[in-house]
Formats: C-alpha cells, structure tokens, sequence
C-alpha cells in the first residue's frame, strides 16, 4: 500500500520483506546496500549472502499480478562483510565491497515481457570473482575504503579501489592492472616527521608522493601496523577519491608516461563543457590541447577503441580528485593503461583558513558542472563547495613547496586549484535544548551521492538520516561561462548572490542517548525520478523527486486564472509581487522538518518522549509562530496602508464623476457647433463653384481643351470638303459615263459591235470596282454628314 513516507510501495513488496529479516548483525553505522541501475533495484541480502533484484518499473506497471523478485547467488562466496554494493556503468558487473575485501559479480544477461535476467529465473547463480583475498587476510589493518567503476572502461570492468595504505589498486575484472601509490608508503622501517608545514592556499601536507607499484610489490609487513595507525592519526591517508571530467593532453609533453620514461608538466588546462548534457558538436575534428571534455562523450569513444595517441599526439586523461583526512585534496592524472601517473598536489584552496576547511574529512565528490564542482564533506556535518580550477602558474607555485624527503618519489606541480564557494551546515539530527545551550557534539561520517538528473543536487547520508542539497550557482555559472563578454555578462549574471539549499529529508536520531537508526541503503530512481532508503529498523522510505527545482519557481499560483492578455496596472502588479515575496521571504524558513524515522526496537522512556515533545514545541515556537506572527504584523500594516489608499482613490473617483460630467457637457456643445459649421462650409463651397463656372464661361480665349476640340473639328472640316469634291467629281464621272454609255447603246443598235469575252470580263470587273468605290465613298460622305448634321 503506497503511503505519503513510501510512494513506490516498496516496505510491502517480498523483497524488503526478506531484506529485513536478514539485515546485517552490524547495522549501528552506515552502509550501502541498495543500488539501482535502470530500472533494476538490487538489495544484499547479509545473512543469505545473495543479491535481491527487482525490475521495479515492470513491478509498478503490474499493480494487480505482482512481479516477484529474483535471486542472484555469487558463485565464489565472499570472507568479508559486504557493507558497499556498486553496479557498474552500463550494468554489466556489480561490485561487492567491504573493510576486508571486494568481489565483482558478473551480472547475467535479460530478456523476457518483465526485462528481469534469465527471463524471471527465481535463483541464478551468478560468476563471481574475488580479488586479492591473501591481501587483506595477510594485513590486520588494511581496510577498503572506497570503490569507483572507470567511466572511460572499455569493457565496462575496470574498477579502482582505494586502500588503506595510500594506493590504489585498478582491476579488469580479477585481474590487477596498476596499483598507484597516492601517499606515504608504510614499511617497517623508523618514522621520520616532518618540520614545516605546507605552503600556499591553506593546503598542509607531510611527505606525500607518487610511486609507482607493481601487482607484486603490496604485500603489507608486520611493522606497517604502527606505520599506518601513525598516518591516520596525522590525517596522511586518503580517506576517499572521486574521477573528474577528462581532459586531453599531449603525449610529448604533458599526461603520464609509459613504464621507464619520466613525464613532464603539461601545457596550460583549458576548462571546455562538462556537464552530462551537452553533445560534442564538431567530432571529426581533434579536441585542444589540455582541454576538459564531456565525460560521457570520451565514455563512448574509449568503449569503441582503446585509449591512444590521437592523430595529433594527443591522449585522454582521467584526472582523480583524491581526498585526505586532513582535508588536504590531490590529483592523480591517470588513464586506464597508465602505468607511471602523475600524483599533483596538495591542491591550494582558497580562501585561506586555519583550519584548512575541516580536519576530519571523510568524503568526497566531483560534481561534472562547468567547471567541476568539488564536495567535500565532513564528519562534523559540514560540506564545502568548491570549484575545480586551472591553476594560472602552477610551476611558481610548486617551487614554494615542501621538500620530500625521499629522493625517489615525486610530486609534480598542481595544475589546479580549489576555490570554495560557501560551507553548508547540516544538522546530524534533532538538536535536544541542551545541545542548543552547548556545542554541537554529535558526529558521524557522511556518505555522498551526487544526482545523476540534476547536476545542481546531491544527497548526504549518514547515521542520523538524509540531507538533499541544492547548489544554486550551477545553472548561472554555466550559463555565464558559454556566452561571451565580460561586462554586460556580469551585470547580467550576478553569479553566487544566493546561498545553496540543504533539505533535511529524513532524520533517524531525535534524541541524545536513543539508539541510533542508521542508513543501510540509499539509491535514487529514474524515470519517475525518486529516491529509496533502507534503515536499519527495517523500515523502507520511497518519495518521488522533482528533476529539476527552477521548474516550479516558473509554474503560475493556483488561484491566478486571468490570461496573460487581461494586463493590469503596472503599480498594482509591483505592489503585489513586492508584497507577495516580502510574505514569502518571512515564512521560509531556513530549517526543514524531516521525516521521522527513529529505532523501534526499543520504547521511549517518557522522560525522552517528554524531551521530543519539547523539542518539537520549541522548534514550532522559534521557527514557526515567530514568523507567523511578523507575517500577521506585516498583513496588517500592509491592510492599513490598502485602506487610506482605497479611500483616497474613492475620493479621486468623485473628482473624476464630476469632471466627467463636464467633459460631457462641452463634448456637446462642440458637436452642436461642429455640425452648423459643416453645413455653412458645404453651402460656402457650392457658391464657390458656381462662381468659378460663370467666370471660366466669360474668359475671352477658351481653354486648352477647348482649344483642341477646335482644332480637331477645323480639321474633320477640311477632311469633309475635300471628300466632298471628290464625290462631285465621281458623279460627274459617272454622269459623263451614262452618257457615253447611252450614245454608245444607240449606236450599238444601229451598228452591232461584239466584243471578245474577255474584254467584256474585264470592262466588267472595272466598272465593278468603280462602282464599290463610288458606293463607298458615297457612305463616307453621309456619314460625315451625320457627325457635322449637315442637310
């Protein structure tokens, strides 16, 4: 049944039914043994020694016919406690991880209407190896402290683990590949302290180096137990490391060498797009020199073909952000087939502090922003936020730094460094009244997880719950880092002018002695996004997650329903807002209430459920009616300042009825007026016309039109006459002819006279002709008759 603290109904499906019954002996400190990868969600399963796995979107999609769970069983059965689960990147292997080992599980293949392995098989035995068992068995206080899978894995196998001893060891799959010394080694032999400090940027360090080791050359001594317990107290053991954005680099002159060649410093870094979003948009041509990439564009290159030498003598590198106890921060620039890296550092921090920002740290992660954000963590509850930065003269730097004492290891000279932004607090659970009058006391390590979805959040687990933190100067950042210019982008960009914001989501200790409710899971969902936490009380936590937190800061209020064309006063509008967020700034608060989760093996004494609910009212009284009663103050004032400013706008409203009226009576007035002055100018105008006809009829000379149209008809006159001659003398002609033509007929009677056909045919055409002349002319003639009306 999905309940409001487990939205994916996860506490009721069989898995974490039997996950609970075979929770770890171990569970008063925090592990993590829930993972998802897609849309499978993997449990251990500590008892049975078996993986739990889920398709947990089919299971949602099927509410009726639950989809039951599958079993993977290693088939090398692991000497260590399991207290890490890590899938790899594309799901292909999972890692097991405790203080005392690490084994990889080949993952089987799937297929079937539920995506489930071996189409819903119940139990499968799965191949697994385990890796460097005699390592740490022969070593009592060698531990593992952190497992990584290589992003740029070809086969998707490669995976770093951090030891205790300050290295870290690289296997394909059970094979080792590399082990690289990231700090003092410890032998057998005389302790040797150092006198002076570190130098530049607030970074402090003893005798750090970077050695290479061969797979052979690992194996602890008896007297590396004191050597190590010494570092620890120092804080010169790396406690955690995180892979950055990769870069490329020349094979010449920068990067890590082959086996047997010293390497040199490289050219100067250039930070290039990061984030997990951005596509390559010119892959044919070679990327710059010494420029940061996008980790998940070189992913897919370096899983097509093998890390080499470009065409230009350029290779890929993988610089690792390594983490000390002493909150000292290194790099080891390294590939997958690197042999001889090269270990950089301390890497400077700035500002400078005393106390170096924290001197029991124990986590760390890389954040792929633009450019890399560094989290490092606390057990206090403290987390720093730094940016990853090039370092502008990294050799001048380095000549200011330590000596080593040992001639036959080396530090090359940093290449970055660390500018922290701000330092949030988080609150390791309910504060008691006691511990608000005092210091804080409670403190417990802090596990870190970035957000795969938003790269602006990532979630701290630990012993008393969960925090979710939002980093507020991602987005503007990148946005101020891809355009151009500079003085318009800072007045447009007011970059780190807001603070980030820590959500306590669920806390699992609200009072001093109680027992303590540790975290043994925590992984997020996607598609839907959510996150999942497994206590050791054996209760589950599921809740939905927004993707992304500036889409709700765009979604209009509920109550608005006016469209965007109904515009309103541009003062009311500022007077609303202003006041609207002056409301919404008193009410937030800078504490969230988390979800309580606290042991339930054991019942409160009353004594502590009297100091809970005393702390619940206190919470309520000092962060709660405080700014509830400032929000009525405000209310008030502002209902106050509404009504003088209602009643003078009524007073306005008068004054405007009455000049209205006015206004009326003139617009009247002026329509009557405006309408006699039309009819006056109308009747103006046509005894101006009439004017101007009567004095154009009297002009002496016409006009010129007048003057053609005379022209014209002089000339149709002539053309008149002269056809009119021409049709006197063609009847004279014809009048002549008859006459002939008579005398002709008489003598023709008195003399017969017989002309040939052919003469008669051609006289007879001629006077044919004449006559259809003579009939045309004759009509010519009417005609002009009939256009000048002549009789």
């Amino acid at each position: 049944m999905v309940s409001k603290t487990d939205s994916f109904g996860f506490n009721e499906t069989k898995m974490f039914q039997v996950a609970r019954d075979c929770s770890p002996d171990d569970h008063k400190h925090t592990q993590n043994l829930v993972e998802s990868k897609d849309d499978m969600l993997y449990v251990w399963n500590a008892k049975n020694c078996c993986i739990l796995v889920l398709n947990w979107r089919a299971a949602a999609s099927r509410k009726q016919d639950e989809l039951k769970h599958q079993t993977l069983i290693p088939s090398a059965p692991q000497n260590f406690t399991v207290e890490k689960i890590l899938p790899s990147t594309d799901g292909t292997f999972l890692a097991l991880a405790g203080p005392k080992g690490v084994s990889i599980i080949e993952l089987p293949r799937r297929w079937g209407p539920s995506g489930q392995y071996q189409n819903g098989k119940e139990c499968i035995i799965c191949r697994a190896y385990n890796l460097d068992e005699h390592l740490f068995t022969e070593s009592a206080t060698l531990e593992l402290l952190q497992i990584r899978w290589h992003p740029a894995s070809p086969t998707d196998s490669h995976l770093l683990a951090l030891l205790s001893d300050n290295s870290i060891r690289v296997y394909d799959v059970d094979s080792l590949r590399h082990v690289w010394r990231i700090g003092p080694t410890p032998t057998p032999q005389p302790v040797v302290i150092g006198s002076g400090s570190g130098v530049g940027g607030g970074s402090k360090h003893g005798s750090s180096a970077s050695f290479v080791g061969s797979p052979g050359t690992a194996v602890a001594s008896p007297g590396v137990t004191s050597k190590l317990a010494y570092l620890n107290s120092l804080g010169d053991t790396a406690v955690d490391f995180d892979i950055a954005p990769p870069r490329v680099v020349s094979s010449a002159t920068g990067g890590s060498g082959s086996v047997g060649a010293d390497t040199t410093f490289s050219p100067t870094t250039t930070l290039s797009t990061t984030s997990s979003t951005v596509t390559a948009t010119k892959p044919a041509i070679a990327p710059k020199e010494g420029t940061l990439m996008n980790d998940s564009v070189i992913a897919q290159k370096n899983k097509k073909a093998p890390p080499t030498a470009g065409a230009g003598g350029t290779k890929v590198e993988w610089p690792i952000v390594i983490l000390r106890g002493d909150g000292n921060v290194y790099v080891l620039c390294a590939g997958i087939d690197t042999n001889r890296p090269k270990l950089q550092g301390p890497i400077s921090i700035q500002p400078q502090v005393d106390d170096n920002y924290g001197l029991d740290s124990c986590s760390l992660i890389v954040i792929p922003t633009l450019p890399p954000t560094v989290i490092i963590a606390e057990s206090t509850g403290k987390t720093h936020h730094a940016l990853f930065l090039e370092e502008s003269c990294p050799l001048e730097r380095s000549l200011t730094s330590e000596q080593l004492a040992d001639s036959n290891l080396t530090l090359h000279p940093c290449e970055w460094y660390l500018h922290v932004l701000e330092t949030v607090e988080l609150e390791l659970g309910l504060p008691s009244v006691a511990e608000t009058k005092e210091a804080k006391s409670y403190s417990c390590p802090l596990h870190l997880k970035r957000d795969p979805l938003n790269e602006a959040r990532y979630f701290a687990y630990h012993n008393a719950g969960l925090h979710a933190v939002t980093l507020d100067f991602t987005r503007p950042l990148h946005e101020f880092v891809q355009q151009e210019g500079t003085d318009e982008l800072v007045e447009k960009y007011p970059l780190f002018n807001s603070h980030s914001r820590a959500e306590y989501v669920v806390c699992t200790k609200a009072l001093q002695n109680a027992n303590t409710n540790a975290v043994l899971g925590f992984t997020l969902l996607q598609s839907p996004s959510g996150l999942v936490l497994f206590l050791a009380s054996g209760q589950v936590v599921s809740l939905d997650l927004i993707t992304d937190h500036s889409l709700i800061r765009k979604w209009p209020l509920s109550g608005s329903t006016k469209k965007a064309g109904n515009s309103e006063s541009p003062i009311k509008n500022m007077l609303k807002d202003s006041f609207q967020k002056r409301i919404q700034s008193i009410l937030r608060s800078g504490l969230t209430q988390p979800i309580l989760k606290l042991d339930q093996s054991t019942e409160p004494t009353p004594q502590e459920a009297f100091e809970l609910l005393t702390q619940a009212t206190r919470m309520l009284r000092e962060n709660y009616f405080v700014r509830h009663d400032k929000a009525r103050q405000e209310i008030e004032k502002r209902e106050h300042v509404l009504k003088l400013l209602k009643q003078q706008q009524l007073n306005d409203i008068e004054e405007l009825q009455a000049e209205k009226q006015k206004i009326r009576a003139t617009a009247e007035r002026l329509a009557e007026t405006y309408e006699d002055l039309c009819d006056k100018q109308n009747s103006l105008f046509k005894r101006a016309q009439e004017v101007v006809r009567l004095a154009t009829l009297r002009l002496p000379k016409g006009s010129f039109s007048e003057k053609q149209f005379t022209e014209r008809i002089e000339k149709i006159h002539q053309s008149v006459k002269m056809l009119q001659k021409n049709v006197d003398q063609a009847k004279q002609k014809i009048t002549t002819q008859q006459m002939e033509l008579e005398m002709k007929k008489k003598t023709a009677k008195e003399k017969t006279f017989t002309l040939p056909v052919k003469q008669e045919d051609i006289i007879k055409q001629i006077i044919g002709e004449m006559y259809t002349q003579i009939d045309s002319n004759v009509k010519d003639v009417k005609k002009m008759n009939n256009i000048l009306n002549l009789t």
